[in-house]
């Protein structure tokens, strides 16, 4: 989904161990499904405070991920 903005888009690129997933009782499917639940892609919108309105930029997906 492009930024409501503009700009590019983001790609993610998940290299899987099959043979861990299957160890873990997990399909790569679960693994998809994990990702796309924390990929969150909040609106933006504006801010009026007395006579000016500024502009708000969100983006709620992390810029690094935790260990």
């Amino acid at each position: 989904m492009p930024y409501p903005y503009g700009g590019k888009q983001r790609e993610v690129m998940v290299n899987l161990d099959s043979g861990l997933l299957q160890s873990k009782g997990l399909s790569p499917q679960d693994v998809v499904n994990a990702v796309n639940k924390q990929n969150v892609i909040a609106p933006s919108g504006t801010a009026k405070i007395d006579q000016f309105e500024y502009d708000i930029a969100t983006n709620s997906a992390p810029k690094q991920s935790r260990k």
